[in-house]
């Protein structure tokens, strides 16, 4: 015969089926405060839940975290208070259930409800405070009370009780999802610390293509604003469109990247080339994210700006073909004069006149030889921001004068010197030298014979002013503007040999003393004027010229 079930037995299953219940309940919840609203709510089925208290227990600094409250249906904030003589403080300490009767004559007197009481203190008459276990370690407590006397029986300490074990579960895994979350918090932060770091434009993008996340350099580099990116929304055309030009060029370079990446294929590296704008030089590399599976989870994008790299490059090219176009001519001058005056030794030939002039022809352009790999260097320095400059107490004067008076025997020019008497101060008289030499030269170059140079020299109350007029080729307005870039040459000037360093070089010695440089002319035929100025007193610059894109 089946055993019969008491009435009370049906009570206290029925009890513990909606404890259970308390799983699936508890188990969306995110955080403690979710959690105590599903404890109180399972609570108030089985027993009177008027008053419902949950709270943890920090057993370092031995005190009580009150989670959350409800007294007669309204949700209280907690706090925390160090353990005492109360029922929950002696349930902590042993570990074991209690269950209250009539608290005015089993326990202390209440004093205080945990703050919930705004007006007369009404204490409760009867509670049950049940431990929230973790193996031995106790968690924390749930505490149900009654106004009312005798309101709870050792059934009710069963279904509470049962209801702390899932609490139980449920408090370690929040724990452990809310340290989860504080770890990849501190990985976030890390991550942005040393992505706002990065000097390189840096994109990750997700399995379907979509940027979610970029650091400060990429933003830049795409002069993107908040408004105008989606982070976690595919670089659509539509979307594209409202971009800058310059991102979208970007983007145009970035989407086969992206479509190598959803495929699974990294891309080590791939340069473009922007015309938007300012020219730049990118460099591109993909690389793929994958799950532990195997599977593509989207990957990251590098961009580098290589422009100054590139530019170095063809600094270097520009260089060594500029060196070979006019090294060409003094080495075959050197050469022919060197066979012929090896024929004419080795023949007998011995008048003084014409040895003579073979060597001195080889001294010459030996001469011209040296001064070009000093200027092909001077240059590269100049570009490097290397350029050497060494001030001392010099007269820009005399030095006009000087300069003046060593190219005057070799020109067939008139050339005047119009100057003060002292033009002093601290300056680079090498380097000033090279380039009033490079003024004077192009001056003479470009001007027919017996025509006017005239070097005027003139202080003012802040600047000296150098001015080298000619009566040559002169020069239009468009050419006025590009001078002085590297290897340029206006067209009337482009059938008289030279390599177009000269203005280039002199610039940036003017611009390196903290001067600047400039040329006038009314128009082709009508001669020019190149002038420059030089504070009279040291003003330290920081001028490292601009690579110049030809």
């Amino acid at each position: 015969m089946p055993t019969a079930v008491t009435t009370s037995e049906k009570e206290l299953r029925a009890r513990l089926d909606l404890a259970n219940r308390l799983g699936a309940l508890a188990a969306g919840a995110r955080d403690l405060a979710e959690l105590f609203r599903a404890l109180h709510e399972e609570t108030a089925r089985v027993m009177d839940a008027t008053v419902f208290l949950f709270a943890l227990y920090d057993e370092t600094s031995a005190t009580v975290q009150v989670v959350r409250q409800m007294d007669r249906g309204v949700e209280f904030p907690g706090g925390t208070f160090p353990l005492g003589k109360g029922f929950t403080s002696e349930v902590i300490r042993t570990g074991e259930p209690r269950l209250v009767r009539r608290w005015s004559a089993e326990g202390p007197a209440v004093h205080l409800i945990y703050g919930t009481e705004a007006g007369e203190l009404v204490t409760p008459q009867s509670g049950v405070v049940v431990p929230i276990l973790s193996g031995d370690r106790v968690l924390g407590v749930l505490s149900a009370q009654s106004y009312r006397p005798e309101a709870y029986e050792d059934a009710d300490l069963l279904s509470l009780g049962a209801i702390a074990v899932q609490a139980g579960t449920v408090i370690e895994r929040v724990r452990a999802t809310e340290q989860m979350a504080l770890e990849h918090e501190r990985h976030a932060l890390q991550l942005e610390a040393v992505l706002a770091t990065m000097s390189d434009a840096l994109l990750i993008v997700d399995p379907r293509g979509a940027i979610v996340r970029l650091n400060r350099a990429a933003r830049e580099l795409l002069c993107l604003d908040n408004a105008s990116l989606v982070v976690g929304q595919p670089l659509e055309q539509q979307r594209l469109e409202q971009w800058p030009a310059t991102a979208r060029e970007i983007a145009a370079a970035l989407l086969p990247l992206i479509a190598a990446l959803r495929s699974g294929t990294s891309i080590a590296e791939e340069e473009v080339e922007l015309r938007s704008g300012q020219r730049r030089v990118l460099s591109l590399a993909a690389s793929v994210l994958r799950s532990a599976r195997g599977t593509p989870q989207g990957g990251v994008i590098v961009l580098r700006d290589i422009t100054g790299q590139r530019d170095l490059e063809r600094l270097r090219e520009d260089i060594f073909n500029m060196a070979w176009h006019d090294v060409k001519t003094p080495l075959a001058v050197v050469r022919g004069h060197a066979e012929l005056l090896h024929r004419r030794l080795s023949s007998g030939e011995r008048d003084r006149t014409d040895l003579e002039a073979d060597a001195a022809s080889i001294v010459t352009h030996v001469d011209r030889l040296a001064e070009l790999l000093t200027t092909l260097f001077d240059v590269s320095c100049l570009e490097a921001g290397l350029l050497s400059i060494l001030r001392w107490r010099t007269d820009l004067a005399a030095l006009a004068r000087e300069v003046t008076e060593s190219i005057r025997s070799t020109a067939r020019h008139e050339i005047k010197v119009l100057a003060d008497q002292d033009v002093v101060g601290e300056w680079d008289e090498r380097r000033l030298r090279q380039a009033l030499m490079n003024l004077l030269s192009n001056a003479v170059k470009y001007s027919p014979e017996g025509s006017t140079v005239t070097v005027s020299v003139a202080a003012g109350a802040r600047s000296a002013t150098v001015r080298v007029r000619d009566e040559g080729i002169g020069l239009d307005g468009t050419e006025l503007t590009q001078l002085f870039r590297r290897g340029y040459r206006a067209e009337p000037a482009r059938n008289v040999a030279g390599g177009g360093l000269g203005l280039y070089f002199s610039n940036g010695i003017v611009a390196a003393h903290g001067g600047r440089m400039w040329a006038e002319s009314l128009g082709h035929g009508q001669g020019s004027t190149f002038c420059f100025t030089l504070p009279l007193r040291e003003e330290r610059s920081a001028y490292r010229p601009a690579v110049a894109h030809a």
